[in-house]
């Protein structure tokens, strides 16, 4: 398992004072939407460098009335040192470097696939606009 001190150090504190603990690769909420607590673990390669390790994501499903199912992988080879997991409403955000916004990815629950699914922030744009006349 990754541990908080897999994290580079950080510039700025704000991100403590924001959350008081900080875990840079343990997040927990519904992120399946079933109305149970489940969890994302961020898991570092021990074998890759150390100035730049490899992170692995993985989601762990809670199930009633209690524990948790096997981990299913959501990145592999994923670079976490500048970088954290959270969670934005519906969605398990994965930001390799908090300093750069377009490395954010966003992954959301699909119940038709029973599996978490990228998502593409230029889809939901495309959606947004108004379809073109058809003549």
């Amino acid at each position: 398992m990754a541990k908080d001190e897999d994290r580079r150090e950080l510039e700025s504190d704000d991100v403590t004072r924001l959350y008081g603990v900080y875990h840079p690769y343990f997040l927990r909420g519904d992120v399946n939407d079933d109305g149970v607590l489940d969890f994302v673990l961020a898991f570092v390669r021990r074998d890759s460098d150390r100035d730049s390790p490899w992170f692995t994501v993985v989601v762990f499903s809670g199930r009633e009335p209690s524990g948790f199912g096997s981990g299913s992988v959501l990145e592999r080879d994923v670079s976490l040192a500048d970088g954290d997991l959270s969670v934005d409403r519906d969605s398990i955000v994965i930001t390799p470097d908090l300093e750069d916004e377009e490395t954010v990815r966003r992954y959301r629950w699909d119940p038709i696939r029973r599996s978490h699914v990228f998502v593409r922030d230029d889809a939901e744009e495309d959606d947004a606009r108004e379809p073109a006349a058809q003549t």
